[in-house]
Parts: structure tokens; sequence; C-alpha cells
């Protein structure tokens, strides 16, 4: 497994060289990269100038995120696949394999047999761009109610729903972005987890769901860090996933509601000592941390304007 370091799953920003610096500090061995900003970096100078910092830091790219909206008129869906036949280049170029994707969580366009062919029609001519540069896509859900307000038609929002429109491609690229926090929320269980074969799964998100939140009313708003037990047991699942030899990026998530005040590092540093713990409790081992600051990663000074 790789200990993988997601600003977007703790909701914090900034510079890659300082999104790097971090992971690294932290003994994270991977990343998840902002593949959109690398294309525009590249776009302005070259690829290999775009990844100076990555390769710098010789840290493996955990995973990117697509941003490509499903729910998206019938126009924009296409320019946005449009867009991806470059940004699929360049990540297997940077040597990046794994690409995710969340379905929607409800919609105004369709009911739901019908919202259902379309979706994946849609997720399958995603896939067919990413398979000729060896890239997975993971597709993952939202179970938190916030996600579903305002909308008139409920599409994706547990885990039985989520396990059916993935099981039904055909296309062998695409498969499952466990996320343990929307798994609990949607009426997940460790024994339909455990029937996914390793191979199937792209990524693994850990949070947790404070034991006072009714799991029905829960919002994303009420995503803390992993904790190692709970109604997912985050240990035994590390276990589980060891077992079966799963080798893909594991990476703590939470909301930035659970941690308002704090500094980025301090952020990072708890989300470490998390999944450290899981993973020793579990019975991995866990690389020592650097004794201090990752200091031969090259500065990169604010853009102008």
């Amino acid at each position: 497994m790789l200990k993988n370091f997601s600003p977007g799953a703790l909701r914090i920003n900034g510079r890659q060289s300082e999104l790097i610096e971090l992971a690294l500090t932290y003994g994270f061995t991977g990343m998840d990269i902002d593949m959109h900003d690398m294309f525009r970096r590249s776009q302005r100078t070259d690829s290999k100038d775009a990844a100076k910092y990555l390769e710098a830091a010789k840290i493996r790219i955990g995973g990117f995120d697509l941003g490509v909206n499903l729910d998206a008129d019938e126009d924009s869906f296409v320019g946005q696949v449009g867009g991806l036949h470059p940004l699929a280049e360049l990540a297997k170029e940077l040597g990046g394999t794994r690409a995710y994707l969340r379905v929607p969580a409800a919609t105004d366009r369709l009911p739901y047999h019908e919202y259902f062919d379309i979706q994946n029609t849609r997720i399958s001519q995603i896939a067919e761009v990413l398979q000729p540069h060896d890239i997975q896509l993971g597709l993952g859900f939202y179970a938190g109610d916030d996600k579903a307000e305002g909308k008139q038609f409920p599409f994706i929002r547990n885990v039985e729903g989520y396990l059916a429109l993935v099981a039904g491609f055909s296309n062998s690229n695409v498969g499952y972005l466990i996320d343990t926090w929307d798994w609990v929320v949607g009426d997940g269980a460790m024994d339909q987890l455990s029937e996914i074969p390793a191979d199937k799964i792209v990524g693994v998100l850990l949070g947790s769901l404070p034991s006072e939140v009714d799991p029905s009313k829960a919002t994303t708003s009420d995503r803390v860090l992993p904790e190692q037990e709970g109604p997912l047991n985050h240990v035994n699942l590390v276990k589980h996933l060891a077992a079966i030899g799963f080798e893909g990026p594991v990476s703590p998530s939470a909301s930035n509601q659970s941690y308002k005040g704090q500094t980025r590092e301090s952020i990072v540093q708890r989300a470490q000592e998390a999944v450290d713990g899981i993973s020793r409790e579990a019975g991995l081992p866990v690389a020592p941390l650097p004794m201090e600051l990752i200091e031969d990663i090259p500065y990169e000074p604010n853009p102008i304007g």
C-alpha cells in the first residue's frame, strides 16, 4: 500500500512545492496532484518544467481528480471529455496511473433508471479515453445528505446502488474509489467491501463519522480524521487490504470544519498520526519520519497575477 497524501481529501491547498514538502516531512510516499494545474504549467513551458518539484522530491503520484461534471448538459460534457485527451497524455508521461471521479448523488435531469443509463454511457466514454494511457478510473459516490439537497431525483447515495453501478461496466479499467466515510454513511458493511478484489480497488480514502452523528442525517462537514475503530474498523480494513495485496494509495481525509483555526502543518501531522496509528495496529511496518524539514526542493515563487 502507498501511504498517500491527498490535499483535496484534507481540504487544504497551497503552492505545489509547499504541499510536496508537507508530504515528505510527514512520511507520505505518495501524493494526489492537481493534473489540471500540471497541464496548465506544461502549456506555459513544458512537461519537464511542470514536474520539476515532483521529480526533485521523488514522490509517487497517488492519483488525480478528473474534475468532470457528470451531471452537465450534453454539450458541456462533450467538451469536458475532449479536454481529457491531453490530460491523460500528460498523466501517463508523469507516471500517473489512477484517476478519480464521483457520480452524482441526485439530479434534476431524469428519474433514476433513465439517468443510470446516461451515467453508464458517460462513464464508459471517459474510461475509453483513459484506457490507452494505462490509467484506471476509480469511481466514488457521495453519501452525505447535503449532496442531494434541492435536487428532484435521487441517484447513487448508498453502497448497494454504488456496487451495482460499478459492477455493470465492461471497461476493464473501471474500479472503485473506496471512501470509508461514504461507506458507513451509505449503509455499507465490511463483508461487502471484502468481496471486492484488489485489482478493482483504485484508491482508498479513510475518514470517520463522529459517534454522536446519525448516519442518515450526516453531511460532508461531519467527516473527521480516521479513527481505528467504529462502524467500519479501519484497522481490520487495512489488514484486509494488505492480505489481498492491494498496492494502491491509502489517504486520510477530513472536513475542514473539524480543525478550524489550525495550521496546514498541524492538520497534516494529525492525519499522518492517524494513518500511521492504524497501520501499526494492523501489524504493518511504519517508516520513521524525517528528522528535519526537506530542504532540497526548489523554491516555488508565488505566481504574479
